[in-house]
């Protein structure tokens, strides 16, 4: 029996059927053209390493065997145009490729402009129908920059083109003073839910994020990502943009967890991981924690009685 998350973790070569396959986006353009710190590029080998160091396939909390679990990995998408379009376009076909494949993809990201590229290439794989989705950050990245793919505008865009519904779209965690009331605006015109991070502090997680996994998947496929800088900078300090309030580690855990349990969630992304400032590995370790959340809710569901 497997012990470790590692041993279940194969090249995609080797796994041309899988539950799930992880593919990571080596990017951080997209962030530097907001003013954001450069370094994400690093993010998906700095979670590799988390993953594959401590993480083991039995969840006490659930009561979770992941030993039954197909796990591919696709390595890094080439992302060395020189054209950040060119970029966007490989990872729109990636995906769309790894999503034709796979009924679950887990990017490892990256910045937060990726998002609109894997989530075109969800929108692809399924045939072009709009999605459902949930944006778990302290932003809202709804910016209306139409020449521009940075990390403040991929949700933004993907309203304004129609792959994403707006009565299917929760922004949940957003910060109280790190979005603008034109940015607001804009979602309640889309029709989008917006639950601030004081509801969830209030209330807690497991009902911001079923309430919104039941709007996400209520006719067809969604996504959900995850930009670690939603996570309080004491227990996340190495993301391109930080802030002192955010989401708590287990809060992080459990809307991974049951975004996992969720059959109609086919895209799952940790996004803005920044190693250059990591302490001790801390937050790259937090990020392989949210994905270990999710495969275990994923497991949990394809686990045999």
């Amino acid at each position: 029996m497997p012990t470790f998350l590692r041993e279940l973790i194969r090249p995609a070569a080797e796994l041309p059927q899988a539950d799930v396959c992880l593919v990571g986006l080596p990017l951080d353009f997209g962030t530097v053209l907001e003013g954001g710190r450069a370094g994400a590029a690093g993010a998906p080998d700095a979670i590799r390493r988390e993953l594959r160091r401590y993480h083991k396939t039995y969840n006490l909390e659930h009561h979770i065997s992941l030993d039954h679990l197909r796990l591919a990995d696709a390595g890094n998408l080439s992302l060395r145009h020189v054209s950040h379009t060119d970029n966007h376009e490989t990872i729109r076909q990636g995906l769309a490729e790894l999503l034709r494949r796979y009924p679950v993809v887990v990017v490892l990201g990256g910045s937060h402009d990726g998002t609109y590229s894997t989530v075109r290439g969800l929108y692809d794989a399924e045939g072009g129908k709009p999605l459902g989705g949930i944006n778990l950050d302290a932003h809202a990245d709804v910016k209306h920059r139409p020449d521009l793919i940075s990390s403040g505008t991929p949700f933004g865009k993907l309203l304004r083109e129609g792959q994403l519904e707006g009565p299917r779209f929760t922004e949940l965690g957003l910060h109280s003073n790190l979005n603008t009331l034109a940015d607001i605006d804009f979602l309640r015109a889309q029709m989008a839910h917006i639950t601030p991070l004081a509801q969830v502090q209030k209330a807690g997680m497991e009902p911001a994020m079923l309430e919104a996994l039941h709007q996400a998947t209520a006719t067809g496929p969604a996504f959900v990502s995850f930009d670690i800088d939603g996570v309080a900078e004491a227990y996340a300090p190495a993301v391109s943009a930080p802030s002192a309030d955010g989401f708590t580690p287990r809060q992080a855990v459990e809307a991974a967890f049951l975004a996992g349990q969720n059959p109609f969630v086919r895209l799952f992304e940790v996004v803005e991981l920044n190693p250059v400032f990591d302490r001790d590995n801390q937050t790259a370790r937090l990020a392989a924690t949210i994905i270990t959340a999710f495969l275990t809710g994923v497991a949990g569901r394809l686990e045999k009685p």
